[in-house]
Protein backbone atom coordinates (compact mmCIF):
# COMPACT_ATOMS: atom_id res chain seq x y z
CA UNK A 1 0.00 0.00 0.00
CA UNK A 2 1.13 3.26 -0.80
CA UNK A 3 1.86 5.99 1.91
CA UNK A 4 0.11 8.99 3.21
CA UNK A 5 2.58 11.21 1.67
CA UNK A 6 2.77 9.25 -1.67
CA UNK A 7 -0.78 9.45 -1.78
CA UNK A 8 -0.99 13.30 -1.49
CA UNK A 9 2.15 13.20 -3.82
CA UNK A 10 0.10 11.79 -6.56
CA UNK A 11 -2.61 13.63 -5.88
CA UNK A 12 -1.01 16.94 -6.23
CA UNK A 13 1.32 16.31 -9.70
CA UNK A 14 -2.23 14.98 -10.68
CA UNK A 15 -5.67 16.42 -8.96
CA UNK A 16 -8.24 13.82 -10.61
CA UNK A 17 -11.16 12.49 -9.39
CA UNK A 18 -9.03 8.67 -9.01
CA UNK A 19 -6.12 10.31 -7.47
CA UNK A 20 -8.50 12.37 -5.13
CA UNK A 21 -10.51 8.91 -4.33
CA UNK A 22 -7.51 7.16 -3.22
CA UNK A 23 -6.09 9.77 -0.74
CA UNK A 24 -9.64 10.42 0.88
CA UNK A 25 -10.03 6.65 1.20
CA UNK A 26 -6.47 6.20 2.74
CA UNK A 27 -7.66 9.52 5.37
CA UNK A 28 -10.83 7.73 6.02
CA UNK A 29 -8.97 4.34 7.15
CA UNK A 30 -6.50 5.81 9.12
CA UNK A 31 -6.95 4.38 13.02
CA UNK A 32 -7.35 8.17 13.92
CA UNK A 33 -9.87 9.95 11.61
CA UNK A 34 -12.02 11.94 13.07
CA UNK A 35 -15.04 13.47 11.33
CA UNK A 36 -15.75 15.79 13.82
CA UNK A 37 -12.57 16.94 14.02
CA UNK A 38 -12.08 20.81 14.89
CA UNK A 39 -8.56 21.93 14.42
CA UNK A 40 -9.28 25.35 14.93
CA UNK A 41 -10.65 25.66 17.99
CA UNK A 42 -8.33 22.80 19.75
CA UNK A 43 -5.25 25.49 18.78
CA UNK A 44 -6.13 28.37 19.47
CA UNK A 45 -5.43 28.80 22.92
CA UNK A 46 -1.71 27.45 22.09
CA UNK A 47 -2.06 30.17 18.96
CA UNK A 48 -2.77 32.74 21.32
CA UNK A 49 -0.16 32.52 23.50
CA UNK A 50 2.30 32.18 21.46
CA UNK A 51 3.19 28.13 21.99
CA UNK A 52 3.54 27.84 17.99
CA UNK A 53 5.59 24.73 18.55
CA UNK A 54 2.43 23.27 20.56
CA UNK A 55 0.59 24.00 17.94
CA UNK A 56 2.36 22.31 15.40
CA UNK A 57 3.06 19.56 17.79
CA UNK A 58 -0.87 19.35 18.29
CA UNK A 59 -1.48 19.08 14.99
CA UNK A 60 1.46 16.55 14.04
CA UNK A 61 -0.51 14.30 16.59
CA UNK A 62 -3.76 14.77 14.33
CA UNK A 63 -1.54 12.85 11.62
CA UNK A 64 -2.70 11.13 9.55
CA UNK A 65 -5.98 11.72 10.60
CA UNK A 66 -5.70 14.76 9.70
CA UNK A 67 -4.01 14.74 6.55
CA UNK A 68 -5.75 17.35 4.16
CA UNK A 69 -7.89 18.92 6.51
CA UNK A 70 -7.70 22.33 5.44
CA UNK A 71 -7.61 23.57 8.95
CA UNK A 72 -4.94 21.72 9.71
CA UNK A 73 -2.58 22.71 7.34
CA UNK A 74 -3.85 26.79 7.58
CA UNK A 75 -3.35 26.03 11.24
CA UNK A 76 0.35 24.79 10.53
CA UNK A 77 1.18 27.50 8.22
CA UNK A 78 -0.02 29.72 10.89
CA UNK A 79 2.18 28.27 13.72
CA UNK A 80 5.22 27.83 11.40
CA UNK A 81 5.16 31.39 10.31
CA UNK A 82 4.71 32.27 13.89
CA UNK A 83 8.25 29.70 14.74
CA UNK A 84 10.04 32.11 11.97
CA UNK A 85 9.98 29.43 9.61
CA UNK A 86 8.51 30.65 6.11
CA UNK A 87 9.04 27.97 3.76
CA UNK A 88 7.30 25.36 5.74
CA UNK A 89 4.67 27.87 6.49
CA UNK A 90 4.38 28.55 2.40
CA UNK A 91 4.04 24.53 1.91
CA UNK A 92 1.57 24.17 4.44
CA UNK A 93 -0.78 27.32 2.97
CA UNK A 94 -0.37 25.87 -0.48
CA UNK A 95 -1.43 22.29 1.29
CA UNK A 96 -4.10 23.92 2.62
CA UNK A 97 -5.16 25.57 -0.22
CA UNK A 98 -4.84 22.28 -2.45
CA UNK A 99 -7.25 20.77 0.07
CA UNK A 100 -10.64 23.60 -0.61
CA UNK A 101 -9.63 23.31 -4.26
CA UNK A 102 -9.97 19.30 -3.99
CA UNK A 103 -13.33 20.05 -1.87
CA UNK A 104 -14.29 22.46 -4.83
CA UNK A 105 -13.39 20.26 -7.63
CA UNK A 106 -16.31 17.30 -6.23
CA UNK A 107 -19.47 19.63 -7.01
CA UNK A 108 -20.80 23.17 -7.35
CA UNK A 109 -22.65 23.47 -3.71
CA UNK A 110 -26.45 23.05 -4.65
CA UNK A 111 -28.32 20.01 -3.40
CA UNK A 112 -28.15 18.17 -7.21
CA UNK A 113 -24.42 18.65 -6.94
CA UNK A 114 -23.10 18.67 -3.27
CA UNK A 115 -19.41 19.10 -2.32
CA UNK A 116 -17.83 15.99 -0.66
CA UNK A 117 -15.89 16.90 2.46
CA UNK A 118 -14.12 14.52 4.90
CA UNK A 119 -15.15 16.43 7.87
CA UNK A 120 -17.57 18.89 8.82
CA UNK A 121 -14.79 21.47 9.73
CA UNK A 122 -13.75 21.34 6.02
CA UNK A 123 -17.01 21.82 4.98
CA UNK A 124 -16.54 25.28 7.10
CA UNK A 125 -13.37 26.18 5.67
CA UNK A 126 -15.10 26.62 2.14
CA UNK A 127 -17.60 29.05 3.39
CA UNK A 128 -14.60 30.55 5.59
CA UNK A 129 -12.49 30.75 2.80
CA UNK A 130 -15.05 31.94 -0.21
CA UNK A 131 -15.39 35.18 2.65
CA UNK A 132 -18.78 34.26 3.63
CA UNK A 133 -20.10 33.64 7.37
CA UNK A 134 -22.52 30.90 7.92
CA UNK A 135 -25.24 31.52 9.99
CA UNK A 136 -27.01 28.11 10.33
CA UNK A 137 -26.65 24.34 9.25
CA UNK A 138 -29.32 21.51 8.79
CA UNK A 139 -29.27 18.01 7.52
CA UNK A 140 -31.41 17.70 4.84
CA UNK A 141 -31.81 14.44 3.96
CA UNK A 142 -28.03 12.77 4.05
CA UNK A 143 -26.54 16.71 3.02
CA UNK A 144 -26.02 19.68 5.33
CA UNK A 145 -26.99 23.13 4.28
CA UNK A 146 -25.04 25.63 5.14
CA UNK A 147 -26.93 29.00 5.30
CA UNK A 148 -24.98 31.98 5.06
CA UNK A 149 -25.66 35.53 6.29
CA UNK A 150 -25.85 37.06 2.47
CA UNK A 151 -28.28 33.96 2.19
CA UNK A 152 -26.05 32.13 0.17
CA UNK A 153 -26.58 28.35 0.51
CA UNK A 154 -24.22 25.76 -0.52
CA UNK A 155 -24.90 21.84 -0.09
CA UNK A 156 -22.19 19.38 1.46
CA UNK A 157 -21.68 15.91 1.37
CA UNK A 158 -19.81 13.91 4.33
CA UNK A 159 -18.32 11.46 2.49
CA UNK A 160 -17.48 9.17 5.51
CA UNK A 161 -18.10 5.94 3.24
CA UNK A 162 -15.60 6.50 0.65
CA UNK A 163 -13.47 3.34 1.80
CA UNK A 164 -16.40 0.76 2.54
CA UNK A 165 -18.08 1.01 -0.94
Amino acid sequence: MATYAELLDVYLRDPDPESLRALREAILEAPNFRPDLEITEMIAPMMSVGDYAGAVAAVHGLMPGAIFSPSAHAALADAQRGLGNPEQAQRESILAQAALDSIISTGDGTESDPWSVLRTSDAYDVVLASGKTPRSQVAVGNLDRIVCTDSTVWFFEITTELARS
